[in-house]
């Protein structure tokens, strides 16, 4: 790819600060520097290495133009100030050795004003036009003091499923009064006061 953008829409301005054309001048690399600092590294060693190897490993060049790259970052607009962005891919056209030449990209301001985890998806497009999950991955998990044991990641989907605590114990086999411990360890943990909100800031931090 030459690193440069051949169109932009009439929200970009909106989204970062800059005019259409300071964009177009500058290309992909104003983007990069303006990836928050704590993020850049992660985009550009993980994030961006994993989404090309798994287009290289795909062998027919349809399968690879049926494919949407989701992620998210923090980037920094031009008044200073961060916003969430949800950014999003597709490839368009292929180069002679099946590598991304094109691509088509649209990126969403996320509503949430605090640090989300940086997670990435691949969904591929299936047969009338369904997308299915083909990888998922989180590369900024919880701060230490918010890890969770597999048996409470495992009954905080039960809940955020809506699962009473008495059908999680019939499936687990295990008491009601230990699910109850889980149910308080899970709240104390997220700092949450009902499951509303633990199942929000779960789903934040790429839990479910």
């Amino acid at each position: 790819m030459s690193g440069k953008y051949r169109f932009l829409g009439r929200q970009q301005e909106h989204i970062s600060g800059y005019t259409n054309a300071e964009v177009l001048e500058r290309g992909i690399d104003l983007f990069l520097h303006s990836v928050h600092p704590s993020e850049i590294d992660i985009l550009l060693q993980q994030v961006y290495p994993d989404m090309t190897a798994f287009v290289a490993a795909q062998i027919d060049d349809n399968v690879k133009k049926g494919l949407l790259f989701q992620y998210n970052c923090r980037y920094r607009r031009k008044d200073g100030t961060y916003v969430n962005l949800l950014n999003n891919m597709h490839i368009l056209e292929l180069d002679d050795k099946g590598r991304a030449s094109l691509v088509l990209g649209n990126a969403i301001m996320l509503q949430n004003g605090g640090d989300l985890p940086l997670r990435m998806k691949i969904k591929q497009f299936q047969f009338k036009e369904l997308a299915e999950t083909v990888i998922s991955r989180v590369y900024t998990p919880l701060p230490e003091h918010k890890h969770l044991t597999a048996r409470e990641i495992e009954i905080l989907r039960y809940l955020a499923h809506g699962y009473t605590g008495r059908e999680i114990a019939q499936k687990l086999c295990i008491s009601r009064l230990t699910i109850d411990t889980h149910r308080r360890h899970l709240l104390r943990k997220l700092q949450c006061n009902n499951v509303v909100e633990m199942t929000r800031i779960a789903f934040q931090n790429a839990l479910l």
